[in-house]
């Protein structure tokens, strides 16, 4: 007996439809597992002003400025001691001693 196949253009339309009902099903899903947009506070969302601040700008020149030459060279005051290594000693093997045997009465 001859088996009848489906023909190929009917497989394709059934997985196209299969690959529509999960893309809907996952998109409902995550329309309804979406969590709300935090709400911010109106002093923190208000707009910045694009104007500079001249005093702090004039503050910031004002610092001082030191030179690599001006800065003292760091000299250690403790000398730097090696880390110990640890030493490894070997365990003493317990010593096997043979059992005594049992008497036999006749």
């Amino acid at each position: 007996m001859k088996k009848n196949k489906l023909p190929s253009v009917i497989t394709i339309l059934i997985l196209t439809l299969i690959t529509i009902v999960v893309w809907i099903s996952l998109s409902i899903y995550r329309a309804l597992s979406k969590k709300p947009a935090p709400s911010v506070p109106e002093e923190i969302s208000k707009s910045l002003t694009p104007t500079l601040d001249m005093d702090s700008l004039g503050k910031i020149q004002s610092r001082l400025f030191l030179d690599d030459i001006q800065i003292p060279e760091v000299i250690l005051t403790q000398p730097i001691t090696p880390t110990p290594e640890p030493v490894v000693e070997p365990t003493p093997e317990p010593e096997i001693t043979p059992a005594p045997e049992p008497e036999v009465i006749p």
